[in-house]
């Protein structure tokens, strides 16, 4: 099906799921999240396809929510934040339930809701340079899927979601086991695509 807000790419039994709004840093909105959903579902159920890469276009892996997207939405009553935060869970999740194997090619910044879909892949390769975190307590918000503690030590988890840290590196995300190899930011795509061929 056409999208809109992501791109998907086929290359053999690997696709490619590419968040496509680089003019916000691929920051996902309600529409970005439901495409992802819908095209997660859709690769998932393609017997051709045997493993997925999930990348950003642009300067950035993502920004995380669209806060300014979030701004404008009308959230007056517990019933609406509610179904926000289950629709921001859920897209998450899905990533963290795909069937069919997932790795996350991470590059400029990746904060907030996307350092979660980053947690919840299965592999997450950084390039260079890249930027982590969860600065969303630092704003009066909460982290929507607690992953980070299943990821990584106790202590290096509390850290990072009680500070609100957002300039973690791709070296330190590395040390702790967040991301399990770090590349030049321009070998990042062909080392994923060779893991998924290898996968695959």
């Amino acid at each position: 099906m056409p999208y809109t807000h992501i791109k998907i790419e086929a290359d053999g039994p690997v696709a490619s799921l590419i968040f496509n709004r680089p003019e916000v840093l691929n920051a996902f909105n309600n529409d970005a999240m439901g495409e992802c959903m819908a095209a997660l579902k859709e690769l998932a159920s393609d017997e051709r396809v045997r493993a997925i890469l999930v990348r950003g276009e642009g300067r950035a892996f993502s920004a995380g929510f669209d806060m300014k997207a979030s701004a404008n939405r009308d959230m007056s009553t517990i019933d609406r934040v509610q179904a926000q935060m289950e629709l921001q869970f859920d897209f998450i999740m899905s990533f963290w339930d795909c069937p069919k194997p997932t790795i996350a090619l991470v590059h400029g910044f990746c904060m907030a809701g996307a350092f979660e879909v980053a947690l919840a892949c299965d592999i997450t390769i950084a390039a260079e340079g890249t930027r982590f975190g969860e600065p969303e307590v630092r704003f009066g918000t909460g982290i929507v899927a607690m992953l980070l503690p299943w990821q990584v030590l106790p202590k290096h988890a509390k850290e990072m979601l009680l500070t609100g840290n957002d300039k973690m590196d791709a070296a330190r995300a590395h040390a702790i086991g967040i991301v399990n190899h770090v590349v030049p930011e321009g070998e990042l795509i062909g080392f994923g695509r060779t893991m998924a061929r290898d996968i695959a």
